[in-house]
């Protein structure tokens, strides 16, 4: 609880749980080791990706790293569902 409330104070309520939410989602239908391994991933694909096409095209930085972290959670998100009805 301490961790969350002082995340929000230094980059905002939209950020934090965006990065709480997301990633938790797009790995809905995984277990154990592989969803937390998953979510890290492309929690932190998210945030490289959306730092570095922030600074190219000079956009806000947290705004876009909450849309390529969604964007990669879609991508994600679909594979890994259309592998579990696959199996």
């Amino acid at each position: 609880a301490f961790a969350v409330t002082a995340s929000v104070q230094f980059v905002g309520v939209y950020l934090v749980f965006a990065s709480l939410i997301i990633p938790a989602l797009a790995t809905q239908r995984l277990h154990g080791r592989r969803r937390l391994l998953t979510g890290y991933i492309l929690g932190g694909l998210g945030y490289i990706a959306g730092i570095i096409l922030s600074a190219l095209f000079d956009l806000p930085t947290g705004a876009v790293i909450v849309w390529t972290m969604a964007a990669f959670c879609v991508i994600a998100g679909y594979f890994i569902n259309r592998r579990a009805t696959a199996i």
